[in-house]
């Protein structure tokens, strides 16, 4: 029909995409929404490239995101005169019309039939489709620029696309996952209100509530609009400027805000954001310039795949200084502890260095690589401000560093009252370096028991103490060994005894962790809360 015909002509002709036969496949070139419009009108027997050469392009007024229209200026396609094509918000191109294309003819737009054509744009945009309005305008004589002016009066509406961009399979997944590690997200669009809250509904983001818009955004105070983003978390008909206030009302509440963007006006949000996230294959250099993190594949459930790494990286990372802290805290509290009841030092210079060095080497490299856990996207988000040492942390290497000083003191005085000092020396040697064992398991997590997490999903660490064992026995129970650190050969009862004294520090730690007394497991605290 020439009413569709006309609309697909300004959808070719209004358009700065290209869309190309790749050796692996058609692509866009451009932006995905006028890619769309091109294949349509290549579905409708058109050539884009053709009629471009045919029809000259005058002038361009570009699209913006306050104006939300774009539009050229061509010859008119019969006699004298140009015409202007001109697409856009649907909303906004309305407003500009005084005219609808109806079977091929231009009759006046009156109230009933805004209200109609209202009536299926929102319609095509609670189906979650975005929804573009195509108009013309003729002019006489020979007009050579556009202006603001020319395009927001006397159009005639030719109709509307509605486009289908649908968001990727793992999308809601991602998501559902960005909500349970207690991250708020927010949909900011420039889409209309109807199209965003469909999307933001089938991804997840909304559930019920409203869009709000640029209005609400401008009236509201920070503290007011603050709060609303994270109850409704859907904008639509906003602009970038509207993305920065809300990124700053949001900080200015005490959140941590994380803000996407792509384009050139988003820089500053991006770069006044905490993390700022440009798109790799679609943003502009700009905006990644101004970024933190650039995503190279566009995709949301890769930031959630970000997060879950992070979250992992310093947990591990407060997993080896909880080791090393908690190894020096128990080698200093035996020290401290044979001074204060006047014995004899239970450990060399040289067991010292072997303890640290050595076994303390063995599991703090394993530590660093453990596997993320289930629980990892389940946890609390961390407040900035907190240290990596913060306070259950201290009480934790505490509790147990006294179990280590406390049980090589006793396993060193029973030794040293029935034998010789080197040879109470070695038990003590051997106890700590076997309390380090047993931590380094404890080390994997902060909350979880290591039957939780699973025995053997770190064998690194499994390795790493399976060596240092097979060094110390070396060490006790060698010629080259004994020469090196004066130690003396253990009886099978005095591994034995050293092995269950040891584990004490391992059966304290899972008791406790099952009481919750480093802190309630992920999915005991996600439960019944909810963070930003």
């Amino acid at each position: 029909p020439e009413a569709a015909a006309r609309l697909l002509r300004i959808g070719v002709l209004a358009n700065n995409a290209h869309v190309r036969d790749k050796e692996d496949g058609w692509r866009v070139e451009g932006n995905p929404s006028e890619g769309a419009m091109l294949v349509a009108a290549m579905k409708a027997g058109m050539d884009p490239d053709a009629l471009r050469e045919e029809v000259e392009r005058i002038n361009e007024m570009p699209f913006s995101s306050d104006r939300k229209y774009m539009g050229t200026l061509h010859p008119a396609e019969e006699g004298e005169g140009r015409i202007a094509m001109v697409k856009g918000a649907p909303d906004r191109l309305l407003e500009y019309s005084t005219h609808v294309l109806m079977n091929g003819e231009a009759v006046e737009l009156d109230e009933e039939r805004r209200e109609e054509i209202r009536r299926i744009n929102d319609e095509l945009a609670g189906q979650a489709l975005r929804v573009l309005a195509g108009c013309y305008r003729r002019f006489a004589g020979d007009k050579e620029h556009l202006d603001a002016g020319d395009l927001e009066e006397g159009l005639t509406l030719a109709g509307l696309w509605g486009m289908i961009d649908p968001p990727r399979e793992q999308s809601a997944a991602a998501v559902k996952e960005a909500k349970a590690a207690g991250i708020r997200p927010v949909l900011i669009t420039g889409d209309y209100a109807a199209t965003a809250l469909a999307i933001a509904r089938q991804v997840g983001i909304a559930e019920d509530g409203r869009a709000l818009t640029a209005r609400d955004v401008e009236e509201m105070e920070k503290g007011e609009l603050a709060e609303a983003t994270m109850k409704e978390g859907v904008f639509a008909r906003v602009s970038p400027a509207h993305k920065l206030r809300i990124m700053e009302a949001l900080k200015e509440h005490g959140e941590v805000v994380a803000m996407t963007g792509d384009g050139v006006n988003d820089a500053p949000a991006l770069k006044g954001a905490d993390i700022g996230v440009a798109m790799g294959q679609s943003g502009t250099e700009v905006a990644k310039e101004a970024a933190d993190m650039v995503l190279t594949d566009d995709n949301f459930a890769t930031i959630v795949d970000a997060v879950e790494e992070g979250r992992t990286i310093y947990n591990n990372l407060r997993g080896v200084i909880f080791f090393l802290l908690c190894a020096n805290a128990g080698e200093l509290l035996t020290l401290a502890g044979a001074l204060v009841l006047g014995l004899e030092l239970p450990l060399t210079a040289t067991m010292i260095l072997w303890v640290n060095l050595v076994t303390a080497g063995a599991c703090t490299v394993p530590l660093g690589v453990e596997p993320r856990h289930e629980d990892v996207l389940r946890e609390r988000p961390r407040s900035p401000k907190e240290p990596i040492v913060h306070w259950p942390m201290l009480r934790r290497i505490g509790i147990l560093s006294l179990f280590m000083g406390a049980g090589t003191l006793l396993l060193f005085w029973l030794r040293l009252d029935s034998s010789t000092l080197a040879y109470a020396r070695t038990v003590a040697f051997s106890a700590m370096v076997g309390f380090e064992w047993f931590q380094g398991m404890n080390a994997r997590s902060a909350k979880l028991s290591v039957f939780k997490i699973g025995l053997l999903s770190n064998r690194w660490l499994l390795a790493g103490i399976g060596t240092a064992i097979v060094l110390h026995v070396g060490v006790v129970q060698t010629v080259v060994g004994r020469w090196l650190f004066g130690t003396q050969p253990l009886s099978g009862r005095d591994w034995l005894l050293i092995v269950l004294v040891c584990s004490s520090v391992w059966i304290a730690d899972e008791i406790m962790k099952r009481l919750g007394i480093h802190g309630r497991r992920a999915a005991e605290a996600s439960s019944g809360e909810e963070s930003r």
